[in-house]
């Protein structure tokens, strides 16, 4: 169990127990430990008793609750209100933008235990005479409703891959004579996985019978889960393989249009070239690829971790981050990178600690001085500056010319239409001390859909301002959507792949 996993049982309880009516103390106290604990730069799991007895905000009954969390995997505590709870009224408390006291009234007053229900209740308008509601708050309700039932029973895909993983190490050691690989939307990683694809030559029986014995495993009715996912199983005889794992793995309409016949290839590659076609990689077999993909179909053309040369976006303890700025250095010196580009949050990012003028300067004076310090990578200076609502940026212009390098990003004031939206965009693109625009949508994966915007005005006034458009690896932003990366292309944008790297672990988001 890592510190996020125990940072969220801590939130939940937090929320529960106010849904409950517990008083404001105890119920702020997980609050803040769900802060504390998943900000801790070091693994709960592997630190001793005293160590974490010793945690700043780590009071006696907290401390109690975290070893007994590590011990046994559950608090009895949270156990007890989650039997007093229905399973839906637990799902809505851990939705976005629908805290503890929300619930509670639609709870009591509608008897609404579900996310489906809540939604039919708002397609009715029966929350707008409720305390605390309104037209507004119900249409923004509906809006996060329907997303939260949307991404149900997904996973972001760096989730899905660990776990894809491990069912595959284990197929491994029982039937290493045997050919499996992974298909389907894991297999061209996709940003999103509801289910995990695999396509192997283990008869369905014996697959079967060892599957049975798989602790992380279950199998409900006729389906087979792994560790909370769907795992789909496609049986192919060994000299058909490589042909079925291209069209497993290939949307459906794309690999109808390559007209490629069944048989026996040798390889997963001479399934296209037996039939005189260019190769295309797992990521490029989608139908969004067909109209443009001749140019981007082959492993020659894909961007690798090789050439990466630096590490862009990062923050640190400066605003929140878990590490200091020499940790994040090392780590990235220790990958090889070229140069290093600390961005942490701007003065506007109160919840992030972010950097006043002051604050700024002296990391500044910091920065110049790890930089002559630190020979083998070269160290430059910048900010995550926050968006404001008309489109400035967070600090004057006698501030920003002191930086290296600028990122624009909204972070706040996130319920916009397209047009408030790309114009707030597009008023920071045009400042002339913008370098590079910050996960232009601020989507959060499975969380949170992305403000609308205008993605073509957005990559034209890029385009025309010489303003590269972040990647943003985190994988739950993924922003800008790959979707968009050819049109960008066409109009010679650069676009940077950076990680959002909240801590030495978050730089490998890359």
């Amino acid at each position: 169990m890592d510190n996020r996993d125990i940072a969220k049982t801590f939130q939940l309880l937090g929320k529960i127990m106010e849904l409950h009516g517990e008083n404001q103390f105890k119920t702020r106290s997980y609050a803040n430990a769900y802060m504390t604990i998943r900000k801790w730069p070091d693994a709960l799991s592997e630190m001793s008793h005293d160590a974490i007895a010793e945690i700043p905000g780590v009071g006696k009954a907290i401390y109690g609750k975290i070893i007994e969390l590590l011990e046994t995997g559950e608090i009895q505590t949270l156990n007890k209100y989650l039997d007093m709870t229905p399973p839906g009224i637990v799902d809505l408390l851990q939705m976005k933008g629908f805290g503890p006291k929300k619930v509670k009234t639609v709870w009591e007053e509608l008897g609404i235990e579900s996310a489906g229900e809540l939604l039919y209740a708002v397609k009715e308008n029966r929350l707008i005479e409720l305390k605390g509601f309104g037209a507004k708050t119900q249409e923004a309700l509906r809006i996060q409703l329907e997303y939260h039932i949307e991404s149900a029973d997904k996973l972001h895909y760096a989730v899905a891959q660990k776990i894809a993983d491990r069912l595959m190490t284990l197929l491994d050691s029982r039937f290493n004579d045997e050919l499996t690989q992974f298909t389907g939307a894991i297999y061209r990683k996709e940003q999103v996985i509801n289910q995990i694809d695999i396509i192997t030559t283990i008869s369905k029986n014996a697959f079967h019978e060892y599957y049975s014995t798989i602790e992380e495993g279950s199998i409900i009715g006729e389906k087979y889960h792994f560790m909370n996912i769907f795992l789909n199983v496609i049986y192919s005889k060994r000299e058909n393989f490589h042909y079925e794992l291209v069209k497993s793995s290939t949307a459906e309409d794309f690999f109808n249009s390559l007209k490629i016949p069944s048989g026996q290839y040798d390889s997963e590659i001479s399934v296209f070239t037996d039939n005189q076609l260019p190769y295309y990689i797992p990521e490029f077999r989608e139908d969004e690829n067909v109209r443009y993909i001749s140019n981007y179909r082959n492993s020659d053309n894909v961007v690798s971790f090789e050439d990466i040369k630096g590490c862009i976006h990062n923050h640190s303890t400066y605003s929140d981050g878990l590490n200091t700025i020499e940790e994040m250095i090392q780590a990235a010196s220790e990958k090889s990178y070229e140069y290093f580009v600390l961005t942490d949050h701007s003065k506007s990012a109160f919840y992030a600690n972010g950097l006043q003028i002051e604050r700024l300067f002296q990391q500044l004076e910091e920065v110049r001085q790890l930089d002559q310090s630190n020979p083998d990578i070269r160290l430059f200076s910048g900010i995550e500056s926050d968006i404001l609502a008309n489109g400035d940026l967070d600090y004057p212009d006698d501030v920003l010319a002191e930086l290296d390098v600028v990122i624009a990003s909204v972070h706040s004031n996130l319920k916009m239409d397209e047009e408030k939206a790309t114009n707030r965009l597009l008023a920071a693109i045009e400042n002339p001390f913008t370098s590079i625009l910050g996960h232009p949508t601020g989507r959060l994966l499975l969380s949170r859909k992305g403000y609308p915007v205008d993605h073509k005005k957005i990559i034209d006034a890029c385009a025309a301002n010489n303003v590269c458009i972040e990647i943003n690896a985190s994988p739950y932003r993924l922003d800008l959507d790959w979707r968009w990366i050819q049109y960008a292309m066409e109009k010679d944008i650069l676009l940077s792949i950076n990680p959002d790297a909240h801590s030495v672990e978050g730089i490998n988001d890359i």
